[in-house]
């Protein structure tokens, strides 16, 4: 099992989320897509920690095999960690970043609803997943399906 790169690991539990949703989501503008990865984020999360595992937000996005842009050789990853690198800097110059963590934001005070039913899993509709025969489909947003 590999470790998280250094950088992941010194921010914050809200620039961590916010960096998955933006990860995970690019610069995709349909509506409710990152509130949904920030959702299922935190369901996950919730769902682990209620089983007495101790288990930290961080724990749950940078376990491997979970969200793949922090996969070594995923496209997105060493954008990423520039990002992780620099934030106070990215976070000034990209927009779409600042979004994302207004999301985070939201999710993590419980002032954003979750709008994925619960779900603790996705996938795009064009992707195999092999979770997905045993998760209930609760939510399709755009190409993307979420599963509890």
């Amino acid at each position: 099992m590999k470790k998280p790169t250094e950088c992941f690991l010194k921010l914050t539990d809200i620039q961590l989320l916010t960096l998955c949703i933006y990860g995970e989501t690019g610069k995709k503008l349909v509506t409710g897509y990152q509130l949904g990865v920030a959702s299922c984020v935190m369901n996950r999360a919730r769902n682990l920690t209620g089983r007495g595992a101790g288990v930290t937000l961080k724990d749950v996005i940078l376990a491997p095999g979970q969200f793949p842009c922090f996969h070594p050789g995923h496209p997105n990853r060493l954008g990423l960690m520039a990002i992780a690198g620099g934030w106070d800097k990215a976070f000034q110059r990209n927009k779409h970043l600042r979004e994302c963590f207004r999301i985070a934001e939201g999710v993590m005070s419980g002032d954003l609803p979750d709008n994925v039913s619960g779900a603790t899993h996705y996938r795009r509709t064009k992707d195999q997943a092999p979770w997905s025969d045993t998760k209930e489909l609760v939510a399709v947003i755009g190409d993307f399906e979420f599963y509890a």
